[in-house]
């Protein structure tokens, strides 16, 4: 699956793809300096080994755990594609993607809200030691996923992965002109209006003198994603990953003022109404937050 999305990827694009820079370790501090501040991307193979995540996480723990949780689905590529959001039971959801072809994807789930417990067995510490605000959030998809090319405006984010792989495709701030950002709404992101799914040249042509970059994520890998990066991420197998948004002082204060301001304003239909990836219609035709 993987040569194929690459092979599929680079046939759009008139400039090779580009390896994402990997390291195996890295100081605190050091990382502070090189990354977050410089807004450089990096993939971690050998600082997981230690966490708790690694020896217990898996689709029967979960289920044990999760067995009387609810919470909120959606199916295929909301960002790019319609919103299609679904709440029901935690252990349903699961069964579906352990036994069926789905594209349920339990995605973004707060682990604080849902797991508290299960912070201890993660360390993010290499990003959040030198942020003041910070929010972990569980992921659970099938194969196929497809999380389409968006940015974390305000955050920046580490993806951890357990098990299972993900392909990542990441597209520098600086040429977000060829990425044709989105009147669609999402907290905290930008959207763009490119589709992996159904590429249209004639509407996207810029898109193909874009510098993409690339690499895959094994159990026991992370991925920085500098804030304002343009992402993109294939599930390439049944996984399990975390993640952490991480907040300067600065990205925390526009957090708690403008983005808290247009949150508020959003949720009573204020600002980003019409199209939106947070809201979905339920089946007496009500627009409702997930």
């Amino acid at each position: 699956m993987a040569e194929a999305i690459i092979d599929k990827v680079q046939g759009i694009l008139n400039k090779p793809l580009q390896d994402i820079k990997t390291i195996e370790e890295i100081d605190h501090d050091v990382f502070f300096k090189e990354h977050i501040k410089k807004n450089a991307p990096v993939k971690i193979t050998k600082m997981m080994d230690h966490w708790k995540a690694r020896e217990l996480w898996s689709l029967d723990y979960f289920e044990k755990i999760g067995k009387d949780k609810e919470t909120y689905t959606y199916k295929g590529n909301i960002r790019q594609n319609d919103t299609n959001w679904q709440f029901g039971a935690f252990k349903e959801y699961l069964d579906e993607i352990r036994n069926t072809e789905t594209e349920t994807y339990l995605g973004n789930m707060p682990i604080a809200k849902m797991f508290p417990e299960l912070l201890e067995h993660v360390d993010f510490s290499l990003i959040s030691k030198n942020t003041v605000r910070n929010s972990t959030s569980l992921w659970i998809g099938p194969s196929g996923t497809l999380t389409g090319w968006h940015t974390d405006r305000l955050a920046n984010n580490i993806l951890a992965l357990i098990e299972g792989r993900k392909l990542v495709f990441l597209v520098s701030p600086k040429e977000s002109e060829k990425m044709y950002p989105s009147q669609k709404y999402e907290p905290g992101s930008r959207l763009s209006d490119v589709n992996m799914e159904d590429f249209d040249e004639a509407a996207h042509p810029m898109f193909k003198n874009a510098n993409v970059q690339y690499t895959i994520i094994h159990p026991g890998e992370m991925l920085f994603i500098p804030q304002t990066w343009w992402h993109c991420v294939y599930g390439l197998d049944i996984s399990i990953s975390s993640n952490n948004f991480a907040f300067t002082p600065l990205d925390n204060f526009k957090m708690k003022s403008s983005e808290l301001i247009k949150r508020k304003l959003h949720s009573v239909g204020l600002y980003g109404r019409k199209d939106c990836v947070c809201h979905y219609v339920n089946e007496e035709g009500k627009r409702v937050k997930r």
